[in-house]
């Protein structure tokens, strides 16, 4: 089994961060392309599509969530808007090509059996359930037996569905990461739910990640915060395109946003000790105190408390050494204000 996609997003020094391109190309393959130059350009590590055929999972009497209805005309079913979006097998493995021409990884969320035997065939390093699929009992067992690393979403569920798919996949074996997901495009920051991640980390012992559907950066950025290795968030190069995803989908410009907000919060987190930064040195000099000379002293003088004042810079001897050197004798002349040093106590 080859667990190096996986391991490869751990390893990182950065966030992963998944261009979800889905089907805003509108089954156009030119489209498709420049999406995906777009998001190379913007940071993107990944594109991810969507593989299905909407004759194989769609009822004609399936209704349209609130957000497709928002964004479409009111006379298209769900199966219509959904069917216009498909790619073909040749299609799809054109776009495989041109990711990989651009040193892009490539992904694509199967919806059905006949589309993940399609990804399969193209060499996928990995499979992305959708949270439409992760009450799918049939499919997700369908989807361990091709031995291919998971990345689950578990958007619309409680945590006994997501034990019961994340059951299927340790049983057999699978390496996997879990995506906190809220499905609604777009979604309220309130109901991101971003503590789970924690819950998730400590229940699978699993790295995990988040599918962002809230309209700015601060999620992804708390999800980062609290231990996210990767972000999924939907990609357009224009928000003006038909398709029920354009407007829950980031632009270019905001995608780079994002993408370079998620690697300075990564490296904002820094290690669990605490310790002092190399640019700290001058204000540490300039800001801290130091025991300095209360008046001018003279070679051969014990020092005692008069001698001393705790005052800036922090040049010399830290205050803890006050006890220490009281009595000692100077082998040095000090004027009034200076750092007091080891130096001025020893003999040259």
């Amino acid at each position: 089994m080859n667990n190096n996609f996986l391991e490869n997003i751990k390893n990182r020094k950065s966030p992963y961060v998944i261009a979800e391109i889905g089907i805003n190309h509108n089954g156009s393959v030119s489209l498709a392309k420049e999406m995906i130059s777009a998001a190379k350009t913007s940071g993107a590590s990944c594109v991810k599509f969507q593989s299905f055929k909407a004759d194989k999972y769609i009822s004609d009497i399936a209704n349209k969530a609130n957000y497709q209805v928002a964004n479409s005309s009111s006379n298209i079913s769900q199966k219509e808007i959904i069917r216009k979006c498909e790619l073909d097998a040749n299609q799809l493995k054109e776009l495989f090509l041109y990711a990989k021409k651009l040193e892009i990884d490539f992904l694509s969320t199967p919806f059905e059996i006949w589309s993940l035997e399609e990804l399969i065939s193209l060499g996928i390093p990995a499979i992305k359930i959708s949270s439409c699929n992760l009450t799918n009992i049939q499919f997700l067992h369908k989807v361990v037996s091709k031995k291919l690393p998971v990345l689950l979403s578990t958007g619309m569920a409680n945590l006994r569905e997501v034990v019961e798919a994340v059951s299927i996949l340790k049983n057999s074996n699978i390496p996997f990461m879990i995506f906190q997901c809220t499905s609604n495009y777009p979604s309220k920051h309130e109901n991101a739910n971003l503590n789970v991640l924690t819950t998730f980390k400590r229940i699978f012992n699993t790295e995990v990640g988040l599918s962002d559907h809230t309209s700015s950066n601060i999620t992804s950025i708390a999800a980062i915060a609290l231990g996210a290795i990767a972000i999924e968030k939907h990609f357009t190069i224009s928000k003006k395109l038909p398709g029920i995803d354009q407007m829950a989908s980031l632009e270019p410009h905001e995608f780079k946003s994002l993408v370079d907000d998620v690697k300075a919060c990564k490296l904002a987190l820094g290690s669990f000790l605490k310790f002092k930064t190399e640019e700290e040195n001058d204000t540490s000099i300039a800001l801290r105190r130091s025991l300095v000379a209360a008046n001018n002293l003279n070679a051969g003088q014990k020092i005692t408390k008069n001698c001393l004042s705790i005052m800036r810079p922090g040049s010399g001897l830290q205050p803890s050494y006050f006890s220490e050197i009281l009595g000692k004798k100077l082998t040095k002349d000090i004027k009034k204000g200076t750092p007091i040093k080891l130096e001025h106590f020893l003999l040259t």
